[in-house]
């Protein structure tokens, strides 16, 4: 039976968390729009991809920054696919290499206060320092989520990272919450899952008692 998230518009203090959550012991965040701020990177990602190789969305941006939202990059190429100029001899992979260099590029470019606001700095140490376990799980590549996390700082604190590379299943399958419980050897119900989109909170609530709709952002 799925949870019902929560829904969070104001990045909390650990103190707030621990008060509302007895007994939590873990606490696990999605990366793009949830841990960092950088779903709209993504998009300008894929908006010069679009550019580079005459490849016209037939929606506005906004729709394509809808469209983009929490899907792994698999799932985005078969939207895409059918886009007009479209390269028809790519491959998931040939997409996904091109975009990855281009969404780096952005990161390294990028302000980091731009992407990551020092209250998600602040409740990461916070709650490494007070001993709970932490885990990222995304849909992101490992190159890209590498890069993030060395960037920003905060790879230190992350005790359990899975990525797309690491997944035989993807959100919104429930797999990968399920293998970061599994290696965290704590309860469902001992552990708190933050996630942004529809994709996540499908595989979330599929896995946990805790979850957190996340509108920070």
């Amino acid at each position: 039976m799925k949870s019902t998230p929560t829904i969070l518009k104001k990045i909390p203090v650990l103190h707030d968390i621990k008060q509302r959550y007895p007994g939590i012991k873990g606490l696990f965040f999605d990366m793009d729009g949830t841990l960092f701020n950088t779903e709209p990177l993504h998009t300008k990602a894929l908006l010069r991809i679009g550019e580079k190789y005459n490849i016209t969305p037939p929606y506005p941006v906004d729709v394509v920054h809808e469209l983009l939202v929490g899907k792994a990059d698999h799932l985005l190429f078969e939207i895409i696919q059918a886009w007009p100029g479209m390269p028809q001899h790519w491959s998931v992979d040939d997409f996904v290499n091109e975009k990855n260099i281009n969404v780096i590029e952005l990161i390294t470019k990028t302000p980091r206060s731009n992407y990551l606001p020092p209250e998600i700095s602040l409740l990461i140490q916070n709650a490494y320092e007070e001993g709970f376990l932490l885990a990222l799980v995304t849909s992101s590549e490992k190159i890209v989520t590498e890069k993030l996390l060395g960037i920003s700082g905060l790879e230190k604190y992350f005790q359990i990272i899975l990525t797309r590379d690491d997944c035989p299943k993807h959100k919104p399958d429930p797999w990968p919450y399920l293998r970061a419980i599994e290696l965290s050897k704590l309860n469902s119900d001992e552990i708190i899952i933050f996630e942004d989109s529809s994709v996540g909170l499908d595989s979330a609530t599929s896995s946990a008692q805790h979850v957190i709709k996340v509108e920070w952002y």
